[in-house]
C-alpha cells in the first residue's frame, strides 16, 4: 500500500478545512489537493492507488435553476446534444474511441449543475480526459442530430409525466417558488423542447460552457504532479468567458431570491394520478443551511418523524398511511418538509394543526450522542464513494456547484458537526407553513373527471352503422374520428392510391374559402393525413383504414357535426381536382427517384414478399383512373363504410341521434385485413445491389404462439429493443433510425432487426444479429429493469391517448380490429401485470433461433 493511501485511510477521509462555519485549520491529508487553473477551473484531485480506473468528473455550473419559460429545458437538451459529435469527432468516433479504452462516458442534469463522467482504466485517463474536453468545449451540436435529440427528449418528458412521483414534484416546485426558475421541470416541458432551436442552443452553450464556471474532480489511481500537467495540457487551453444572465424584471434565476414570499400560511390544492392523497406541510427556515447543517437536519427528522408519524396514527388510524419528515434545501429557500399519505381523504385542517403543534414545540439540533455517531459515518461514506470513481462526482455535484469544493470537503470530514448541531437549536418550525394537498382522480367531489361516462356503441348491421360516443364533461372540446374501413380491399378492385388522392381532395375542400366562412365560428381544425414520423405519432401506418380527424369547440355539437356530414354528403370530386391531387402527390409518370429511394423501395418490397404470406391484396394493385376513382368515392367513402367516434360534452344518446339520418344500407364486407406472417421451413438469404449511400437490413425468425404469452411477449419485446438499439444506435454508432423487437399479428410473432446504415458497416453488423435473440439475455435482467422498460412505454402509451381525438381514434381502432372497444385498454392492463417470471418463461419458450431470414440491400 502506498504512503499517500495508507495515510489517507488512517485519517479515514478527514478533509478537514471548514472555510464556511470558522473554526481550526486542519491541513489536508496526502493525496488530496485542490488547484485552479490559469483559465478558472477549479480541480479537486484524490489519490486512490488501489483503484485500477481514474474517474474524471466535470461540473458545469448550469442547469435548469438559469433557465426561464422560454428555455426551459435548455441545458437538459444541451447535455444530449454534446455527445452528438465535435469539431473533431462524429457521434460515433465519439463512442468508439470511449469504447478502445474500455472508458464509460455519461452526463446529467439538474437544477444547478450538469455533470460530465468519464472513466477509464489509468493507463487511458489521458485518452479519456482528451474526450471529455473535446465534447465540454468543442462540440458542434449538429443540426442533422437535432430533432432525433428532441424526439429523445421528448420520449423522456413522455415517461417522466406517467410517474405520478413527477406529477407531485412539478406541483410542489411550482408552488413554493413561483416567479423563479426553480419552478420548471428540469427536462422541460413538450412546449419548450418543440419549440427550441439549434441556434438557442448553440448560444447557451457558448455562453455557459467556459473553464472558469466548472469544477473538476478527479479520483483514482494517479500522480498528483503527472494528473495536474495532463489537466493544464487539455482542460488548461480553454479560454475563460463571462456567463452573461438575461434580465427579465418578473423573473428570477439562479441565486436570485423567489419574488413569491409566504407571510402567512397558504394552502394549495393539486392533483395527481397516484392512488393515495398526499398532503405536504412545507415550514421555512430562513437561516441559511449549509450541507454540514443538513446532515445533522437529516439525523433529526429521521428520528422526529418516527415519533410524529406514531402519533398521528394513534390519533386518525384510519385515515393516515404514513408520515416522512425531511429537508427541502436549495440555495434561495430552505424547508422543512412533514409528507403525510393518506389512506383516504379526510381533515386535512386537524392533521395540519397536529402537526405544527407536535413540530412547533421542537428544536432541530440532534443530541450529543448523536452527532458522534455521525462523524465516523461520514467518514465512512468518503471512503465509500472514493473508491467508486464513477459515481464521486455525480454524488457531489450539487454540492460543487453550489457551495464549492470545500464544502463537499468539510461536509465529509465530520470537523464542526457538533458546531452545526448547536447553530440548529435557535431555529424553530413556527412559522406559517405552506400546505400543498395532492389529490387523486378517485377523491370524491374534487374532481369532474370521477363522473366521466364509459363509451356507448350504436350499432346496426343492417344500416352499416358503427358509431361510439363518449360524454366528456370535463372540456369544452369536441372530437370526431372517422375510420375509413376496408381500404386495401377497394384500393385492389378500383385503383392504388385511391384513398390518398380522396382524402387529399377532401382536405382542400375543408381548407376553401367557403368552407372557412362557413365554419368560422366553430374554430374547427382538422386533419386527413399526419405525418408519422413526428414523436409519438406513427399511429395511422395501417394499409386498411383511412381517416378524418376533426376537433372544434363544442359551443355547437350539432351545428360541427351537420356542417361534416353535408361536406361528406356533397363530395363530389371533378376530374380536374383529381388529376391534379395525383400529380401534386407523386402519382404522375415519369417521377424521378434517386438511388437512394430506389434502394429503399427495392428493400421495403423484398423484405414484405419474404415476411409477410401472400395474400388477395399481395398482386400489384391496377392503375387509378378517374372513373374507377368515383367508384371508389362511392363505395368507400360513405357513412356506412365507417366507425365514427365521438369525444364530447354532449350525451351519447344525443350524438346517436344527430348521425341518425346517416346510414341507409350495409353491403357485405370482408373482414378487416392484416399482413399475415410468414413462417419458414428453410433459412433464407438474399443480397443485392442497391446503389445507394445507404444499405438496408431486415434480420429475423418468425414462431408461432400462444395468444396467453402475448402480455409476456410485449414485455420481451421491450427487453430486446432496448438492449438491440442502445448497442447499435448508441454504442456502436451504427444508425440513425432503427426498429427491433417481436412483431406480434394474431397467433405468430417475428423476432426482427430493421435498419439502414452505411455500407461499410453491413458485414460487421450481420454476424452479431443472432446474439441479440439469447435466452441468456434475462440474466442480466431485474425486475426494475423490467419495470423501467414497461413503464416507459405505458408512459408513451399514455401520451398518446391524452387528447380526446386519439382517444376517438383508439376505440375506432379496437371496435375495428377486435370489436371490442375495450380491447386497447385491456392490452395495456394485462402489459402492466406482466411478471418477471412470464417475461424469462417466455424468453425461453420462444428464443430459439431457426429458419432466419435475412435482407440486404446494399
Amino acid at each position: 500500500m502506498s504512503k499517500k493511501i495508507s495515510l489517507l485511510m488512517i485519517i479515514s477521509g478527514l478533509i478537514l478545512v471548514n472555510f464556511l462555519s470558522g473554526g481550526n485549520i486542519t491541513p489536508l491529508p496526502e493525496g488530496v489537493s485542490i488547484h485552479k487553473l490559469d483559465n478558472g477551473m477549479e480541480v479537486l484531485l484524490i489519490e486512490n492507488h488501489l483503484l485500477p480506473m481514474i474517474g474524471s468528473n466535470v461540473v458545469v455550473k448550469v442547469g435548469s435553476a438559469y433557465e426561464t419559460f422560454a428555455s426551459s429545458g435548455m441545458s437538459h437538451m444541451l447535455e444530449h446534444l454534446l455527445f452528438n459529435g465535435t469539431k473533431s469527432r462524429t457521434q460515433k468516433e465519439l463512442y468508439d474511441d470511449t469504447d478502445k479504452i474500455g472508458g464509460y462516458n455519461n452526463a446529467n442534469t439538474s437544477e444547478y449543475f450538469t455533470n460530465y463522467m468519464m472513466v477509464t482504466p489509468s493507463e487511458h485517463f489521458e485518452k479519456g480526459m482528451e474526450i471529455q474536453a473535446d465534447m465540454l468545449f468543442n462540440s458542434t451540436l449538429p443540426v442533422k442530430k437535432f430533432r432525433k435529440e428532441k424526439g429523445i427528449v421528448l420520449e423522456e418528458i413522455s415517461k417522466s409525466l406517467a410517474e405520478p412521483r413527477e406529477q407531485m414534484d412539478r406541483n410542489i416546485i411550482s408552488s413554493l417558488f413561483k416567479g423563479h426558475a426553480l419552478s420548471l421541470p428540469t427536462l422541460g416541458t413538450y412546449s419548450t423542447i418543440e419549440g427550441m432551436t439549434r441556434n438557442d442552443v448553440y448560444e447557451f452553450y457558448k455562453n455557459n460552457y467556459i473553464p472558469n464556471n466548472m469544477i473538476m474532480s478527479v479520483v483514482g489511481n494517479f500522480e498528483t504532479k503527472k494528473m495536474l500537467e495532463s489537466i493544464k495540457k487539455i482542460y488548461g487551453k480553454a479560454k475563460a468567458g463571462n456567463p452573461v444572465q438575461k434580465e427579465i424584471p418578473s423573473w428570477n434565476t439562479g441565486f436570485s431570491k423567489v419574488k413569491e414570499t409566504f407571510k402567512e400560511e397558504k394552502v394549495f390544492h393539486r392533483f395527481y394520478n397516484g392512488k393515495d392523497p398526499v398532503f405536504h406541510q412545507f415550514f421555512e427556515i430562513k437561516k441559511i443551511l449549509t450541507p454540514v447543517h443538513l446532515k445533522m437536519v437529516e439525523t433529526v427528522l429521521k428520528k422526529r418523524g418516527k415519533e410524529i408519524e406514531k402519533a398521528l396514527k394513534a390519533d386518525s388510524p384510519d385515515m393516515i398511511k404514513s408520515l416522512k419528515l425531511t429537508s427541502y434545501a436549495t440555495p434561495v429557500k430552505n424547508f422543512i418538509e412533514a409528507k403525510v399519505i393518506f389512506k383516504k381523504s379526510g381533515d386535512y385542517n386537524k392533521i395540519s394543526g397536529l402537526i405544527k403543534k407536535m413540530l412547533s414545540s421542537q428544536d432541530l439540533s440532534p443530541d450529543p450522542n448523536v452527532v458522534l455517531a455521525e462523524i465516523p459515518r461520514a467518514r465512512t461514506n468518503f471512503l465509500k464513494n472514493i473508491e467508486k470513481p464513477h459515481m464521486f462526482g455525480i454524488y457531489n455535484a450539487y454540492n460543487f456547484a453550489v457551495y464549492g469544493i470545500n464544502s463537499v470537503l468539510a461536509s465529509y470530514s465530520g470537523e464542526n458537526f457538533q458546531q452545526a448541531a448547536d447553530e440548529l437549536k435557535s431555529i424553530k418550525l413556527d412559522t406559517p407553513p405552506v400546505t400543498i394537498i395532492q389529490h387523486t382522480s378517485g377523491e370524491k367531489g374534487e374532481k369532474k373527471e370521477s363522473k366521466k361516462k364509459e363509451a356507448r356503441v350504436f350499432a346496426d348491421k343492417n344500416t352499416g352503422k358503427s358509431l361510439i360516443a363518449v360524454n366528456n364533461g370535463g372540456t369544452n372540446l369536441l372530437a370526431i374520428h372517422y375510420l375509413v374501413k376496408h381500404k386495401a380491399y377497394f384500393e385492389h378492385k378500383y385503383g392504388a392510391d385511391a384513398s390518398n388522392i380522396l382524402h387529399s381532395i377532401f382536405g382542400d375542400v375543408l381548407k376553401s374559402k367557403k368552407s372557412r366562412e362557413e365554419s368560422s365560428s366553430f374554430g374547427l381544425t382538422f386533419k386527413v393525413k399526419d405525418n408519422p414520423y413526428f414523436p409519438m405519432d406513427d399511429i395511422y401506418l395501417n394499409p386498411d383504414f383511412g381517416y378524418i380527424r376533426v376537433e372544434a369547440l363544442a359551443d355547437n355539437v350539432p351545428a360541427v357535426i351537420n356542417f361534416i356530414k353535408g361536406k361528406m354528403k356533397a363530395f363530389n370530386p371533378s376530374k380536374g381536382e383529381f388529376e391534379r391531387t395525383q400529380k401534386r402527390l407523386g402519382h404522375s409518370p415519369g417521377m424521378m427517384m434517386g438511388p437512394d429511394s430506389m434502394a429503399k423501395k427495392v428493400f421495403e418490397k423484398l423484405y414484405k414478399k419474404e415476411i409477410f404470406e401472400e395474400n388477395e391484396y399481395s398482386a400489384k394493385k391496377k392503375k387509378i383512373t378517374y372513373e374507377n376513382f368515383i367508384q371508389f368515392r362511392k363505395e368507400y367513402f360513405k357513412p356506412e363504410n365507417m366507425i365514427i367516434s365521438v369525444v364530447s360534452p354532449a350525451e351519447p344518446a344525443k350524438i346517436d341521434k344527430l348521425y341518425s339520418d346517416c346510414f341507409t344500407k350495409s353491403s357485405e364486407k370482408p373482414a378487416p385485413f392484416v399482413n399475415i406472417l410468414k413462417t419458414r421451413e428453410k433459412e433464407v438469404k438474399i443480397d443485392q445491389k442497391g446503389g445507394g449511400k445507404r444499405s438496408n437490413l431486415l434480420w429475423g425468425f418468425t414462431k408461432e404462439v400462444d395468444r396467453n404469452d402475448v402480455p409476456a411477449l410485449k414485455a420481451l419485446s421491450l427487453i430486446l429493443s432496448d438492449k438491440i438499439v442502445f448497442d447499435i444506435r448508441e454504442k456502436r454508432g451504427m444508425a440513425y433510425r432503427m426498429s427491433a423487437g417481436i412483431s406480434l399479428v394474431n397467433n405468430r410473432a417475428l423476432f426482427f432487426i430493421k435498419m439502414g446504415t452505411r455500407p461499410h458497416n453491413v458485414d460487421k453488423l450481420i454476424p452479431i444479429y443472432p446474439g441479440f435473440f439469447n435466452k441468456k439475455i434475462m440474466n442480466s435482467i431485474n425486475e426494475g429493469e423490467l419495470t423501467r422498460l414497461v413503464n416507459m412505454y405505458l408512459g408513451r402509451m399514455m401520451f398518446r391517448r391524452l387528447s380526446s381525438i386519439n382517444r376517438a381514434y383508439y376505440l375506432g381502432y379496437s371496435l375495428y380490429f377486435s370489436g371490442n372497444i375495450k380491447n386497447d385498454q385491456k392490452a395495456l392492463d394485462d402489459l402492466k401485470n406482466v411478471k418477471l417470471s412470464d417475461v424469462k418463461r417466455v424468453a425461453g419458450k420462444y428464443l430459439d433461433i431457426k429458419n432466419p431470414v435475412l435482407i440486404i440491400v446494399r
